[in-house]
């Protein structure tokens, strides 16, 4: 066992020397432009690549413009409701009542007959602190 802790401590000191001793040099960059004024030129040349495309746009240019125009100009040909066809569409989406989402109105009828049943089922009261009851539990617990 004191070999194993000695082996361990020696590892781990050879591992903190390793990583004490400098980096080896990095190979310098073979295709890198060597003065500033090339680095400006490149860059100068991807910039007007860049914004050279033939005039791509990200909204679609003049024809999405033109088409927009023009389902502009339909809608607002369209008549607004009025305040009786609001208040019939109100009524409309209002007229289920109590029906669930989810379900018919079987369903909702069925749902207030079990809760009446588990309303009028007792409880039971239950005395957790005693023997009797832990031993109850205990019993039930096992399998």
């Amino acid at each position: 066992m004191n070999k194993l802790l000695i082996a361990l401590i020696a590892g781990g000191f050879a591992t903190v020397a390793a990583a004490q001793t400098a980096a080896p040099a990095a190979a310098p960059a073979a295709a890198a432009p060597a003065t500033k004024a090339e680095m400006n030129k490149e860059k100068a040349k991807t910039v007007d690549a860049v914004t050279t495309k033939g005039g791509e746009s990200s909204t679609g240019g003049p024809a999405t413009a033109a088409q927009a125009k023009k389902d502009t100009a339909v809608s607002k040909t369209v008549a607004k409701p009025t305040a009786a066809q609001k208040k019939t569409d109100a009524v409309a989406a209002t007229a289920k009542g109590g029906e669930s989402s989810s379900g018919s109105a079987a369903t909702a009828a069925e749902a207030k007959a079990n809760t009446a049943v588990s309303k009028a089922t007792p409880k039971e009261k239950v005395n957790l602190g005693t023997p009797a009851a832990e031993k109850e539990m205990a019993k039930k617990a096992t399998p």
